[in-house]
């Protein structure tokens, strides 16, 4: 796969070549209707590579309809000053996801078993735009990969949703992640005025993840 990166490949342009193609395989392998979270990350441009060198997080947002469903999402890239075992750990801590993902109110563990996990979430404003569902998790341990759905057994106050972490090793100390999502959330006069602001928050999921590994949770990974 034609991967456009300036000047050698190094260690850091393999981890962004190593998450493309991950991100491209979830897409290759996914239902169809869950396709579209992939395949944003097919590839990163010179542009991009340079942001995320200097601390910014890179979002590709996405829209579209499909069938009923009224999708929004994409996918988004930053790079953290942690290592990749530190930051998996955080990905996998339910208890902190208030403090790691937008707007969580409430999440908790609800089952897991070898690879897979469910986890209930309240999201948004308490009394405003407020969803609760829960989430199907599968966790590949061995390639450091989450991928995740709405869990359609459960009560769910969203349509649907789905997705994926995807973390690699970046420079001496670092890590890359990787994040893609796309979810119908509903309708709704509130929603249709703060759709721009909700499909936002949903992409800066990964910055939220270094603010806190960086930070206050930096001492919870070491």
């Amino acid at each position: 796969m034609e991967f456009p990166l300036p000047g050698p490949i190094g260690a850091r342009a393999k981890a962004i070549a190593a998450v493309a193609i991950g991100l491209l395989m979830v897409a290759l392998i996914a239902p169809a209707p869950r396709v579209w979270a992939g395949v944003e990350g097919a590839r990163l441009s010179p542009d991009e590579t340079r942001r995320l060198d200097a601390g910014e997080l890179v979002q590709r947002p996405a829209s579209r309809r499909q069938g009923s469903l009224s999708l929004m999402g994409g996918s988004s890239w930053q790079v953290i000053d942690a290592p990749v075992d530190a930051v998996w750990k955080a990905l996998l801590d339910t208890a902190h996801y208030p403090r790691m993902m937008p707007q969580v109110i409430e999440a908790r563990l609800v089952e897991e078993l070898p690879g897979e996990r469910t986890v209930y979430l309240r999201q948004g404003r308490a009394g405003l735009l407020e969803k609760s569902y829960y989430l199907h998790i599968k966790v590949h341990e061995d390639r450091r990969d989450i991928t995740f759905t709405v869990d359609d057994r459960r009560p769910h106050d969203v349509r649907a949703a789905w997705g994926f972490y995807s973390l690699r090793p970046y420079g001496a100390q670092g890590s890359l992640l990787a994040y893609g999502v796309m979810a119908d959330v509903g309708d709704g006069l509130m929603m249709g005025l703060l759709r721009e602001q909700v499909h936002d928050w949903m992409l800066r999921t990964p910055w939220l993840v270094k603010r806190f590994v960086e930070g206050s949770g930096r001492k919870l990974y070491q």
